[in-house]
C-alpha cells in the first residue's frame, strides 16, 4: 500500500448511516432551540419518547389517590404533542382528513381556545368521543386518534359522493 493511504480498518468506525434531510427553516429552528447537542441526539430523543409512550400506554396504570367524579387538568401543548405522535401510526388517511380530525379533537377538548381542559376521571380518563374509559390521557388520545380519523374520513367520503350525484 502506498504511503498516505488509509489501511484496512484504519480510522473511526461508522456509528450509523448518514442521510440528507430536507426540513423547513422553522423545523430547523425548532431543533436548534432544543438543548440537544446534535440533530441525531434530538431525533434519538424523539424516538425514545415514542417508545416510552408506547410502553406506557400498553401497561396497567395505578391511579393512586384519584377519586370518582374528579377532573384532571390536561395541558393543550402536551395533548397536541401526543396527537402528532399517535397520528403517525394511522395509515392511509388523507392529510385533509387528519387535519379535520385534529381540529375536531381540539375543538371538543378546548371549546373556547383555552390552554387547558378538564377531563373527567371515574377513576380513569373519560373519552369525550367514544365514552370509553382509559388509565391515562395518553391512552385516551391514542384511542381517539384512529376513531376521529375514521369518523372524519367517512364524513369526507359521504360529502364527496354527494357532490358526484
Amino acid at each position: 500500500m502506498p504511503r498516505g493511504e488509509r489501511g484496512e480498518g484504519a480510522g473511526s468506525k461508522t456509528q450509523g448511516i448518514t442521510r440528507k434531510v430536507l426540513l423547513t427553516e422553522e423545523q430547523w429552528n425548532q431543533i436548534e432551540a432544543t438543548r440537544e447537542s446534535t440533530v441525531a441526539a434530538y431525533i434519538e430523543g424523539l424516538m425514545n419518547k415514542v417508545t416510552s409512550i408506547r410502553n406506557e400506554t400498553d401497561s396497567i396504570y395505578e391511579i393512586g389517590s384519584l377519586k370518582h367524579n374528579k377532573h384532571q387538568v390536561v395541558n393543550r401543548k402536551e395533548v397536541e404533542e401526543y396527537w402528532s405522535i399517535f397520528v403517525s401510526f394511522v395509515e392511509s388517511a388523507a392529510p385533509e382528513v387528519l387535519l379535520k380530525a385534529r381540529k375536531s379533537y381540539l375543538r371538543v377538548l378546548y371549546p373556547k381556545g383555552e390552554d387547558t381542559a378538564q377531563i373527567e376521571i371515574k377513576p380513569n380518563f373519560g373519552c369525550p368521543f367514544t365514552g370509553k374509559r382509559f388509565g391515562s390521557e395518553k391512552a385516551m388520545i391514542k384511542a381517539a386518534v384512529p376513531h376521529l380519523v375514521q369518523s372524519v374520513s367517512m364524513a369526507h367520503d359521504r360529502k364527496s359522493e354527494n357532490r358526484i350525484k
